[in-house]
């Protein structure tokens, strides 16, 4: 099996996004700091999003357009330091859908987040980092490739709106690009030993989630 390769464009796109998002952190982290710290306290974060997939997919049949949907449902723990940064683990469901084939991750990962304005709506931005294990994939002796057959590194990463309805509660609207590290499954015909292809899937999206 060949070492997994990082394409050059797959490359560029990540450096773009990651610079594009942290660069707001200094900035926010300026913020936490004059900011006064409000009771630290632990807090929870359940979304659900969807996304779809960008670029192209790689097999040794052909080279097609990742038409991937993924769909999420997440759940975070985390401590709230005070009311502009909080840090925690959170784990979930990935069910991705592709030409009627299915395949599930369970994503475990380390969150950050960080709200910009101690006000009712806010900006704000979070990343996740973690490993995402293989389900299941959903095969039929009909098709002969799988997509996203294999366990990898996950990572999420994106911008968004906190609405502030109580002291206790907010609803948390962003936008997220996402990476999924993974193989194509493949063969040339069902009498044949499948073969893998590893790469990076990529994904944009929309999340909501309600922090309480």
């Amino acid at each position: 099996m060949k070492n997994l390769r990082f394409k050059t464009q797959d490359l560029r796109f990540m450096i773009f996004f990651l610079l594009s998002t942290f660069c707001f952190f200094p900035s926010a982290y300026a913020q936490i700091r004059k900011a006064p710290e409000d009771s630290p306290h632990f807090v929870y974060q359940s979304s659900l999003s969807i996304a779809y997939g960008l670029g192209k997919t790689f097999t040794g049949l052909d080279t097609v357009s990742n038409s991937n949907i993924s769909f999420e449902i997440q759940q975070i723990l985390a401590y709230q330091f005070n009311n502009y940064f909080f840090t925690g683990v959170g784990a979930g469901f990935d069910f991705w859908f592709c030409e009627k084939k299915t395949s599930t991750f369970i994503p475990i990962y380390a969150n950050a987040t960080v709200k910009f304005l101690n006000q009712k709506m806010s900006p704000f931005i979070f990343a996740n980092l973690g490993y995402a294990f293989k389900w299941q994939a959903e095969k039929k002796t009909d098709e002969f490739v799988f997509y996203g057959t294999k366990a990898g590194i996950y990572f999420q990463s994106g911008l968004g709106l906190n609405l502030k309805f109580s002291e206790k509660i907010s609803l948390l609207f962003a936008a997220y690009y996402k990476m999924q590290q993974s193989v194509n499954q493949y063969r040339q015909s069902e009498y044949l030993l499948a073969e893998t292809k590893k790469q990076l899937f990529h994904f944009m999206g929309i999340k909501i989630s309600i922090l309480y």
